[in-house]
């Protein structure tokens, strides 16, 4: 058998990429397709609907808490080591929820599986940038961009079609079997490591116990506003003391001297803000595709689609353009073009509402189709080469934070109002956002 060193370098190269490009896809599906199995997996163990919300609480809220922490393990101990182990942890974890008997150990092995995403997101792009020519690394950003993109927009898709099979157990398939794959190709990733880097334990501690704070607040704001409100401002003074601490060391662990970068603060910014129009409109489309057009499970899904389409041919086209226009030009019309689509969606009429919600879908896919891959560049090229996992960290932790916020603020908007009304304020908000973050990425390129 043929060892990986004996390949030719380009092969190496090439099955590199595959293994990083099959573990973000694998981690970005199971988060969507495990979404779409709650109501399944509430009536099959019989559990209330809200307390299945725990099972998406304790994912994210270990996936945000484990992005810095293990962008810092991994210039310490080595990218391939932490990737590698991530995603061996996450598979292992997703055939257990597969699995499990009883509602509190999947939801024990969901928490553990989103630490496994957390190296994933953290290092895969820092992987990918050891791994390709500095020349090709904007090409690189924007196949992950577009692999992010795709399973996040077709992840409902899937999920609801993997469920079809017969069971919410089969919602796991489809992420076993690509972080599997990436398992395969693993041993071709390059196994560089930041010499002589030491990791701050206590800041790592410290880190891990207050971020989880701000996602427990996000679970009980609608049982508890005083609850989640508590546990808001515990999170809040935990993490401006971690900030005061960082702020008088010379290596700090949170990444702050990143910040000082004026082009990778706003990338970070534009991006939240887009990620949070994101998270609001693919939260209430399926509901307003139901109640305005009362479209089937199966035809909502064939209206949502030219999404992910959309974002598949736009993003290559994105990548030429990179090597005639700025990267924060091409941000700034993608977010344009984002808010033109989700104002479609607002003020979509009856008479041709079909027509009308599939231009403002696809429209959303060109525009984030044209956004993501020059943001992530930006971002990513604004961070020295060392700290690629640190920016890894940031930029998985900015699109989370704005996806579980506007998802956030789009179910609470849902929960007091009808469909209808709630829908059309939703995409408003949704649209505005989107404009901001493109009048962020204007004044990045000023």
């Amino acid at each position: 058998m043929t060892s990986i060193s004996a390949l030719p370098d380009t092969l190496r190269r090439r099955l590199a990429i595959a293994s990083v490009l099959f573990a973000m896809a694998a981690a970005v599906l199971d988060a969507s397709s495990v979404n779409i199995a709650l109501p399944s997996i509430a009536t099959a163990l019989r559990i209330d609907p809200a307390v299945a919300a725990w099972l998406l609480i304790a994912y994210q809220g270990a996936l945000v808490a484990g992005l810095l922490p293990l962008a810092a393990v991994g210039e310490r101990f080595g990218y391939r080591l932490t990737f590698v182990a991530g995603v061996a942890l996450f598979t292992l974890c997703a055939f257990a929820s597969s699995i499990a008997p009883t509602f509190p150990s999947l939801v024990a092995f969901r928490a553990v599986q989103g630490v496994g995403a957390a190296a994933i997101m953290a290092l895969g792009v820092a992987l990918l940038r050891q791994t390709v020519a500095e020349g090709d690394f904007g090409r690189a950003i924007g196949w992950n961009a577009m692999t992010v993109a795709l399973f996040s927009a077709a992840g409902p898709t899937i999920g609801a079609l993997l469920i079809g099979l017969g069971s919410w157990r089969f919602a796991f398939a489809g992420s076993v079997l690509l972080a599997g794959m990436a398992l395969v190709g693993a041993c071709s990733l390059p196994s560089w490591r930041s010499v002589g880097k030491k990791l701050d334990s206590v800041g790592l501690l410290a880190y891990v116990t207050v971020i989880p704070a701000f996602v427990l607040a996000a679970g009980f704001v609608r049982q508890s506003l005083l609850a989640a409100m508590l546990l808001s401002a515990v999170g809040g003074l935990g993490l401006w003391g971690l900030v005061r601490r960082d702020l008088r060391r010379n290596e700090p662990f949170l990444p702050l001297p990143l910040f000082r970068s004026p082009s990778f603060t706003l990338s970070v910014l534009a991006s939240v803000l887009c990620f949070f129009a994101m998270g609001m409109a693919l939260l209430i489309l399926p509901f307003a595709l139901h109640d305005r057009l009362g479209l089937s499970a199966r035809d909502t899904a064939l209206v949502m689609t030219p999404w992910p389409l959309a974002v598949l041919f736009t993003t290559p086209i994105t990548s030429r353009l990179l090597e005639r226009v700025q990267p924060a030009q091409l941000c700034a019309a993608g977010g344009l073009v984002l808010a033109c689509g989700l104002s479609t969606l607002t003020v979509a009429p009856l008479a041709l509402s079909i027509p009308v919600h599939i231009l403002g879908v696809m429209l959303c896919g060109i525009g984030f189709g044209l956004f993501q891959t020059p943001n992530n560049r930006t971002m990513f090229l604004s961070a020295p080469i060392d700290r690629a996992a640190s920016a890894g960290g940031v930029q998985g932790t900015a699109r989370l934070a704005g996806q579980v916020t506007g998802a956030l603020s789009a179910s609470i908007l849902l929960s007091v109002g009808s469909v209808n009304s709630a829908a059309s304020f939703v995409f408003g908000t949704a649209a505005i956002a989107a404009v901001a973050s493109a009048s962020v990425s204007w004044w990045n390129w000023h």
